[in-house]
């Protein structure tokens, strides 16, 4: 009797999404005896948004494309990401020992309130620590958001002591805020939302009132809007922008884009067209930022955020991928989709740029640095066949390639799963477009929502003479508001010692540049003329606003550039790279990650539906976890 063929999967994309599917797909005994796995994805590295570097040339410095933490109710994504670790040797392999080591919590945020808003006419800084819930995240469950209505009332409860408010405090204290008895709890926060408002509030105690104001209209909300129809029924109020709905249950419009709320903003990049001068182009759907809310404040375990020990593509991507090829699944690399075909039986034909070929029998991707396995910044040159051409293998416009390839339904897979965000494979799946309504409206209400991001990172020779604790900051200065203290990175990288004394760490959105090509068009000076008026702004925003975190890097207020080391600065400007936002209305639009809609494909990617219906790591993953257990079911293999 002939053993039964294994189905083939075909994974396109090798982002978070397409990673963890493939990972998923080869966890077990039983689905690698059920599955042929194959990853594809363009350049020399894996990780898509979420891919980084080590730049040989200048000290193996990381080179990211953004400012990569990961959040403390990230639970598919740590849990992953355990089980990754916990199957590898550790040092032997080239990777952490364990999760716990290849990350470190941070608990304090620094805000900043404008000069219109709490700062009295200039710009002023808070730092707040979030406190340290029970557990770790890597065995965190749903059960976590549950609770957090409950803590938060626990936060407000505080507050109103330190306000000297124990008529507020004292209600709180009693067990009345219960999903259960939703009108009830409504009712009691409106009447705390009457009463802060009819508060003596002194000079200084802008801070407290606001997150105290903002936290009672979380609360009324969720219990007038969503506790009624269940605990989680976020989508509810998904076609509302979240700063308005916190202004129709009780908060006042200064409290609702307080720094408190623009750093959730800036965190989700939504701001339409990339602008984030004006807050009428700030929007995002009110239940996933909610749901974000009630997570980052009350939702996590030990701390809200996790800062990586290395590059993204260390800490996340180098065990993942090891995982994959020691259970059997292959990765193809150098790999750049042109086409995809479609028929009545789904997905017929995938159409590939093969971009360079090895010189011997494997290309091996990774370089050691500080006793890890790392992904180099550009190609392994003396890898690759000696006429290779010197191209820019990320950029979508440089279409320099060796050579072609096509798979075909039947000899080369079976079943397909799409992990290429809506604004790449918009031009590749028009075969698809044509066929089905779902996916048209898809493209056109999620993936043309898609902005551009800016990432800088700056070494830097010495203290920026910031006073408090290693800080993410946010709520800044636009353009460049998000900053995070990384000189723990420096340790981790080839610096001679005393040459660089800190690592610092820009973030924001951006608006793309005008009249950009199509990426079918050969025109790869574009990412280049996008990174350089980066830089431009990178100027304009240190001369202007660095002296107030950073005053032992400037003279007389003014930025010296000469106190920079090294730096990286980079415009994601291509379709792969972009940011795809929330705005309200555009969850209903998004396709789940085991879609019907093609025959023998499935979805993975932070664009699909997921819990968080946000861009993110974890909603990448579990979009990847879902498409992988579906398909696993279909072919009755747990």
């Amino acid at each position: 009797m002939s053993e039964a063929r294994k189905t083939r999967v075909l994974i396109l994309g090798g982002g978070c999404g397409g990673v963890a599917a493939a990972h998923a797909l080869t966890a077990s005994e039983a689905r690698r005896a059920a599955f042929d796995v194959t990853l594809v994805s363009q350049g020399w590295r894996i990780g898509g948004k979420g891919a980084s570097g080590r730049n040989q040339s200048d000290h193996d410095r990381i080179e990211e494309h953004g400012l990569h933490l990961f959040l403390g109710f990230y639970r598919k994504a740590f849990g992953i990401l355990r089980d990754a670790y916990a199957s590898l040797d550790g040092p032997a392999d080239g990777v952490f020992a364990s999760v716990a080591e290849a990350f470190t919590p941070q608990h304090e945020v620094t805000l900043w309130a404008s000069p219109n808003d709490g700062g009295a006419g200039r710009w002023k800084h808070y730092t707040l620590r979030a406190p340290e819930w029970p557990g770790m995240p890597w065995d965190a469950d749903p059960a976590d958001l549950e609770r957090a209505p409950a803590r938060l009332a626990s936060l407000l409860r505080v507050g109103a002591r330190q306000a000297d408010a124990p008529h507020l405090a004292e209600p709180l204290a009693r067990d009345r805020l219960d999903p259960a008895d939703a009108r009830e709890s409504e009712s009691l926060m409106r009447w705390f939302l009457s009463e802060l408002k009819d508060m003596d509030w002194g000079l200084g105690l802008h801070v407290l009132r606001d997150l105290m104001e903002i936290g009672g209209a979380v609360l009324r909300g969720y219990f007038a809007d969503i506790a009624p129809h269940g605990w989680n029924a976020w989508h509810r109020i998904d076609h509302l922008d979240f700063r308005r709905w916190l202004i129709s249950h009780g908060a006042r419009e200064q409290a609702a884009w307080s720094e408190m709320i623009r750093v959730l903003y800036d965190l989700a990049f939504a701001y339409r067209g990339g602008d984030a001068d004006d807050v009428n182009d700030a929007d995002i759907a009110a239940g996933a930022c909610l749901k974000l809310v009630l997570d980052l404040v009350a939702g996590y375990r030990h701390a809200p955020m996790w800062r990586m020990n290395g590059g993204m593509g260390d800490v996340v991507f180098t065990p993942l991928v090891k995982c994959i090829g020691r259970n059997g699944g292959e990765i193809r690399l150098f790999r750049r989709i042109t086409r995809i075909e479609f028929d009545d039986g789904g997905v017929l034909r995938v159409h590939m740029q093969v971009q360079a070929r090895p010189a011997g029998a494997r290309y091996d991707p990774f370089i050691r640095v500080d006793g890890r396995d790392c992904w180099p910044s550009a190609p392994l040159w003396d890898q690759l066949e000696p006429d290779t051409p010197r191209g820019r293998f990320e950029n979508p416009w440089d279409h320099s390639h060796v050579g072609t390839e096509m798979l075909e339904r039947g000899r080369d897979f079976d079943h397909v799963i799409l992990a290429i965000p809506p604004a790449a494979s918009a031009e590749l799946t028009e075969d698809l477009t044509a066929r089905s309504p779902l996916w048209s409206d898809m493209l056109e209400h999620v993936g043309r929502f898609s902005v551009a991001t800016h990432s800088v990172q700056l070494w830097v020779d010495r203290a920026t003479g910031w006073l408090e604790s290693d800080t993410v900051s946010g709520a800044y200065a636009p353009s460049l508001g998000t900053w995070a203290d990384m000189t723990h990175l420096l340790t981790h990288e080839s610096w001679p010692e005393g040459e660089t004394r800190g690592c610092h760490y820009l973030v924001s959105v951006i608006e793309l540049p005008c009249d950009l090509p199509p990426f079918t068009v050969g025109a790869p000076e574009v990412v280049a003329a996008a990174d350089a008026q980066g830089c431009a702004v990178t100027d304009a925003w240190l001369h202007d606003n660095a002296w107030r975190m950073w005053p032992d890097l400037c003279s007389n207020t003014v930025f010296d550039p000469a106190r920079v080391v090294s730096r990286h600065d980079h415009v994601n400007i291509a379709p792969s790279e972009r940011y795809v936002r929330t705005p309200p209305g555009s969850i209903a639009h998004r396709l789940p990650p085991d879609w019907d809609g093609v025959p023998n494909m499935s979805l993975a990617g932070d664009w699909t539906i997921t819990s968080i219906n946000g861009g993110s790591a974890e909603a990448a993953m579990e979009s990847g976890l879902t498409a992988a257990d579906a398909l696993a079911r279909r072919h009755g293999v747990a």
